[in-house]
């Protein structure tokens, strides 16, 4: 892949260095004015705080009811209608996705310093799938929409985060800024490239277009976050390089990182959606995890598990073929797909008071 000079500079360690400084203004300063409380209940927050005259959130509401000029809403649903039809296999590649991201040492230390992946773990990744499920109904990402909502919700329980652990001493000279800008980024690669990335590894490859569709999406998805333009790539590549440049730049696999690794396996096995074993999910974690990372986590052959697997990616090989030729096929995955996710989520998660995020597409 040819690397533009651009890229180089852009990703540099110096400036991921200085990125790593940098957090969210605009969400921590609407932040600094709330009660804790589930994320839903932050953003009425925001929004009563704001008709009450506050700045700081009527400045949040203001910007992110903005759509940047570049985003174009045709691809922003082709890419929301393919991660439908491949949410199965999308998931699993998000299960190595998630485990690659806890490599990079300073960024896993935020999750150990808040007990959010340490502490029922199957809920916590439960409602990140509900966050995905709420970005794929159709015109969700759209200003007002539940994708929408749910975003900013995220965001800014990230804010709270930042303040929580700041209130408790946070080493700054050790681990930088709290869920600052490279993590951030680094969280976008891990729902686009690295998922991606896993599912191919597991029989189901995009297409180049379908590819750019969906990275479209999360480089919109991204900048909702309150990851800076300057960090949101402009290709596939760019994103391929990006990530790179980050994992040379921090990765740093340790104790907390397998402590982590060693929760999502433990604590999803059996649940919903995936609904395997823990010896199934730690062959899958090893056929789509870098050599480095399988043998830091001690991910070691199972020829009963490896052997499943093997038959999981000639299903998705067949299944991703049947996708682009089989007319009708891809829309019945997405149907099929999105009830599916409702229900589960539904199920799992709870009546809606109940929930952390309470909108559900």
């Amino acid at each position: 892949m040819h690397v533009p000079a651009a890229w180089k500079q852009r990703y540099s360690p110096e400036k991921l260095d200085a990125w790593r400084q940098v957090c969210d203004p605009l969400a921590d300063g609407a932040a600094a004015h709330l009660k804790r409380a589930k994320p839903s209940a932050m953003l009425e927050q925001v929004e009563d705080l704001a008709l009450a005259g506050n700045a700081d959130c009527k400045r949040f509401l203001a910007e992110t009811a903005q759509v940047p000029g570049w985003v174009d809403w045709d691809l922003v649903e082709k890419g929301r209608r393919v991660s439908l039809a491949f949410s199965a296999v999308r998931t699993m590649g998000l299960l190595a996705a998630l485990m690659e991201g806890y490599s990079l040492s300073r960024a896993a230390h935020v999750l150990v310093a808040t007990g959010r992946l340490n502490q029922d773990v199957a809920r916590r990744l439960q409602e990140t799938g509900q966050m995905s499920h709420n970005m794929n109904a159709p015109g969700a990402l759209r200003p007002g929409g539940v994708g929408h909502r749910h975003v900013l919700e995220v965001r800014l329980l990230h804010a709270m985060v930042r303040r929580y652990v700041r209130d408790r001493h946070w080493d700054v000279n050790l681990y930088q800024e709290p869920i600052n800008q490279e993590d951030m980024a680094f969280t976008v690669i891990e729902f686009d490239y690295l998922a991606a990335r896993g599912m191919e590894r597991l029989g189901a490859k995009l297409s180049s277009a379908d590819l750019r569709a969906v990275h479209h999406l999360w480089r919109y998805a991204g900048w909702l976050h309150g990851v800076h333009e300057d960090l949101l790539t402009h290709t596939p590549e760019e994103e391929q390089y990006q990530y790179e440049a980050i994992l040379a730049h921090q990765q740093q696999f340790n104790a907390e990182s397998q402590a982590l690794g060693d929760a999502v396996l433990s604590g999803l096995a059996n649940q919903p959606p995936l609904n395997l074993s823990e010896r199934a999910l730690r062959a899958m974690a090893r056929a789509m995890l870098p050599a480095n990372l399988v043998q830091a986590y001690g991910l070691k052959g199972d020829r009963v598990a490896d052997a499943a697997v093997a038959l999981l990616k000639q299903t998705n090989r067949l299944l991703t073929a049947a996708h682009y030729r089989l007319p009708g096929a891809a829309r019945a995955a997405e149907i099929i797909h999105f009830e599916m996710a409702r229900r589960a989520l539904n199920d799992s998660l709870g009546e809606q008071d109940k929930r952390a995020f309470r909108g559900m597409a």
